[in-house]
């Protein structure tokens, strides 16, 4: 896409994909979980770790906060070996905003990710 539409107009086409992705998954995932917004996220968070794809350290999970930090990411280490690091975060990385506004109800905060280079992901959920 990049070599036939330029690096910009492909990025912008991958992250429209991404966010519609993101927001249909959301709204799945709020729509067919019992509970509560962080239930939903709860109910995620073991497909994200499936195949030990990350390796989460717990930081907060009560009634009002889901927070964690990812130690380890399988799929920053892909795409930074093959030398893609800011493609890989646009289909992951970018997932998580609009997936969080589908959902509906939190507040989502995260300041770094391994993808970007950092020593982990903060993923902070909050009820809104």
């Amino acid at each position: 896409m990049s070599t036939e539409l330029g690096g910009e107009r492909a990025a912008e086409l991958l992250r429209d994909a991404v966010r519609e992705y993101a927001t249909g998954m959301g709204e799945q995932v709020s729509g067919s979980v019992d509970g509560t917004p962080l239930d939903a996220i709860r109910y995620l968070v073991p497909t994200w770790k499936f195949g030990e794809a990350l390796q989460i350290e717990e930081v907060a999970d009560n009634e009002n906060e889901l927070s964690f930090n990812v130690r380890g990411c399988k799929f920053a280490e892909f795409f930074k070996s093959i030398g893609e690091p800011e493609f890989g975060a646009m289909i992951t990385c970018e997932c998580d905003p609009p997936l969080t506004e589908a959902i509906g109800g939190l507040e989502m905060e995260r300041t770094q990710t391994i993808m970007g280079g950092d020593s982990h992901c903060d993923f902070r959920w909050k009820k809104a």
